[in-house]
């Protein structure tokens, strides 16, 4: 029965139209994202075609009916859409009319935004019957949905486009409307791509100045389908992507950013495009603006790791990993960090991800070999620093990957280890959760360092000890000191430790955000860092600013939480930035309040730390 309708469909056979349900009620143009039951129930009807929009496997097995069509046989990469002459000439080729229903489908997060680039493309060529289905192939086919092997094919009919001209940026328009209130711009690439890593033979790295990172993965949910409305507008709002402005987004051919402008109209966008020619295109013309991290390859990602493994394995012809200078027999090594020895985690005191799976060949770095211990977890002297980081394996020209479940000690060893005097230390973005997320193998074994002789030269700069902020705290016009612990414990209501008596902020410190792991302001819900444009903005808005020399803040910043971790993320965002005059109190606000003496009469005749105020000023209470 299937086959004859299917059949009676490319005869064009006045079959009746069953109608189209949308997936998700919430949307404001909610019938664009179709459920499949709808699809599959409106198969074989007048002028209905689905689109199979995959680059590959549709000869294995696709959606009953659906044709196949790729979005590379109708643009040039860097340059866009081809001639609107040839479009018509290539879909009338394929058996488009302009009067046809369209249903789009690809494998969602594995298609780079195939479907959304097809959509986009009909739409500007005049199209006013476009959906797209919701989950994609991956939901069909986990949905036990029919498939068929045949290959479709439509007859040859006329296409003739009525362009709207509005649906497609230029890079003349676009360098026109940058920077003003009603405009705004997308870039749905990774955050590999927008700091300034380059994968696609892209003249320039990083992104256009002004442009707002979205990835295009966080589109959807686990199953594939789109993620809700209330999610997305949270996502797109947040980051000033409103309905009120001008919007358009790009990628690296305008596939990604295809997609966003599907979502744009979904989400009642008014006056949205796609920049097609996007980055390749922007990058080459050099009279464009385009901005990136400086230090970006300190902020590497789980496939520039697993490329160096490769590299350096024994008879191996695997490439370097991009931006590594070195020949295969440097010295690298990778450490997952966290507190706690492996008999505390044994025991369950400690997060025990290194031993339930690691990435091959890391190390375990416990963060009491770098610290004096409880209650006070100060960063000990540089000698006995050097030593620790020796008996690590560290000579002071390793390359040292840090990663950890947890952001702020991959951040606080990272910190460390710069300070230290190792010249190359690199952090994984996204840490475990990134690793587990791109399908790479991890190890259960237990990997012991090689001690050595450590003999790197500190850098001081880096560094802010308690009398350093001391003699600066009141210095207000060349100082300032930001605060990264909660709201609570910047107003004093908490000291944020439970073996912290002393509660309050140092005088004239303003709060910068909690940059604990669970802090939007700094960190993705993916496990990646927040884009640092967005931070830079935010930090912006309470007065970390930069008007003068590109690598210097207007003020030395002073990074400082409870003791040194949190900061330490704050100091490696500054850093990656390009920042230069920026310090990270280790010590904190526990070294800023409290002293510590061993004292008996304090520990019930116990031998132990005795906590007394410090006599430095605190403020407690609102600004």
């Amino acid at each position: 029965m299937f086959s004859l309708l299917c059949g009676l469909m490319f005869l064009g056979a006045n079959v009746s139209f069953a109608k189209l349900v949308a997936s998700q009620t919430g949307f404001p143009n909610k019938k664009l994202l179709v459920s499949a039951e709808s699809v599959q129930a409106t198969i074989g009807t007048k002028n209905f075609v689905v689109i199979d929009a995959r680059t590959a496997g549709y000869d294995t097995s696709h959606i009953p009916g659906a044709i196949n069509i790729k979005f590379g046989d109708y643009f040039t990469p860097g340059s866009g859409l081809l001639p609107v002459a040839d479009l018509n000439s290539k879909l009338s080729a394929a058996g488009l009319k302009k009067n046809m229903s369209f249903v789009i489908y690809d494998n969602t997060t594995a298609s780079f935004g195939a479907a959304g680039r097809i959509f986009w493309m009909l739409e500007y060529l005049g199209c006013s019957k476009v959906y797209i289905l919701d989950g994609g192939w991956d939901k069909w086919v986990a949905d036990g949905r029919a498939t068929e092997t045949t290959i479709n094919t439509l007859p040859t009919a006329k296409f003739k486009a009525s362009v709207k001209k509005a649906r497609k940026a230029t890079k003349e328009t676009i360098q026109k409307k940058l920077g003003t209130k009603n405009f705004a711009i997308v870039d749905s690439r990774t955050d590999e791509e927008y700091n300034g890593w380059q994968f696609y033979g892209e003249t320039r790295g990083g992104h256009i100045t002004g442009a707002v990172q979205i990835p295009y993965e966080w589109f959807f949910n686990g199953d594939k389908t789109v993620a809700n409305y209330s999610d997305l507008k949270t996502m797109f709002e947040s980051r000033g992507i409103t309905r009120k402005k001008e919007v358009t987004a790009y990628c690296t051919v305008g596939i990604r950013s295809g997609f966003v402008y599907f979502l744009y109209r979904l989400m009642g966008y008014s006056k949205a495009s796609n920049y097609d020619g996007s980055i390749a295109e922007w990058s080459a013309d050099s009279s464009l603006p385009m901005e990136k991290a400086s230090r970006f390859s300190t902020l590497v990602y789980p496939a520039w790791v697993k490329a160096l493994i490769d590299y350096h394995k024994a008879d191996s012809t695997s490439p370097a990993p991009p931006e590594y200078p070195y020949n295969r027999n440097h010295k690298y090594l990778i450490f997952e960090t966290q507190w706690g020895s492996f008999e505390d985690m044994a025991q369950g005191w400690a997060d025990n991800s290194y031993l339930i799976g690691h990435i091959p060949g890391a190390i375990h770095s416990n963060s009491d070999v770098y610290e004096n211990g409880a209650p006070r977890w100060f960063l000990i002297p540089d000698d006995d620093l050097k030593a620790a980081i020796g008996t690590m394996g560290i000579t002071d020209d390793t390359t040292v990957v840090v990663y950890s479940s947890s952001r702020i000690f991959a951040a606080r060893l990272w910190w460390i280890l710069k300070y230290a005097g190792v010249t190359d230390v690199r952090f994984m973005n996204g840490g475990s959760q990134q690793w587990l997320a791109n399908g790479y193998e991890t190890e259960t074994t237990i990997n012991y360092p090689v001690p050595t002789t450590f003999s790197g030269t500190t850098h001081p700069e880096y560094f802010a000890g308690t009398d350093y902020v001391f003699s600066q705290y009141t210095n207000t016009g060349t100082t300032f000191l930001a605060d990264l612990r909660s709201r609570d414990e910047y107003d004093g209501l908490i000291s944020g430790y439970s073996y912290v008596n002393a509660k309050g902020r140092i005088p004239n410190s303003v709060w910068a955000s909690d940059a604990d792991d669970s802090s939007a302001v700094y960190n993705d819900s993916d496990g990646t860092l927040r884009s640092y444009t967005d931070l830079r903005a935010f930090w912006k808005g309470i007065g970390i600013t930069s008007t003068g020399a590109l690598n210097l803040f207007d003020k030395e910043v002073v990074f400082y939480c409870g003791s040194g971790y949190r900061s330490a993320l704050g100091f490696l965002y500054a850093y990656l930035m390009g920042y230069d005059n920026i310090r990270n109190y280790s010590d904190g606000w526990e070294g800023w309040s409290t002293t510590y003496t061993q004292d008996p009469a304090c520990n019930d005749g116990a031998e132990g730390w005795c906590q007394t105020p410090s006599g430095r000023p605190i403020i407690i209470g609102t600004p």
